[in-house]
Formats: structure tokens, C-alpha cells, sequence
């Protein structure tokens, strides 16, 4: 998928009228926690869900991952 397109899903099979889209984010986006730059990336990705706040997504490549603590939680 190039930068200036845009991936839209309408829901799901049990709720097909569910709109949901994913879209590239064209600038860059750096998250900083505690004073410590988590991700920076110029390649994230943003997904918006009726009903929801906007969720950024980043390729696993990009993000400090030693910096970060596995949990029991888990989403779909």
C-alpha cells in the first residue's frame, strides 16, 4: 500500500454495517514515554473505528521493543 492510499473495511461478518478504516499517516510520529523516545517513524499506520479514538499502528522494526514488558492483556 503506497502513501497516499487508504485501506477501508465496512465491519465484519457479524456486523457487516461496521465502518472501520486504516489509513498511512503522513508525518512522522514519535512517542515518548517517560522521557525515552519509544517509537519514531515516518511509516505508522492509523486505524478508525466507529465509536472509537483513532489507534496508531507501528511495524514492529521501528518500536524499542527492550524497553517495553509483555502482559497477559490481548485485543482483536
Amino acid at each position: 500500500m503506497s502513501a497516499n492510499e487508504t485501506f477501508t473495511e465496512r465491519g465484519f461478518e457479524k456486523r457487516p454495517g461496521y465502518p472501520m478504516s486504516f489509513h498511512p499517516v503522513a508525518n512522522r510520529v514519535r512517542v515518548n514515554f517517560a522521557g525515552t523516545v519509544v517509537v519514531d517513524t515516518s511509516n505508522a499506520m492509523r486505524m478508525e473505528e466507529d465509536g472509537h479514538q483513532p489507534v496508531y499502528y507501528f511495524p514492529r522494526d521501528e518500536i524499542r521493543m527492550e524497553l517495553l514488558t509483555p502482559t497477559p492483556h490481548s485485543s482483536r
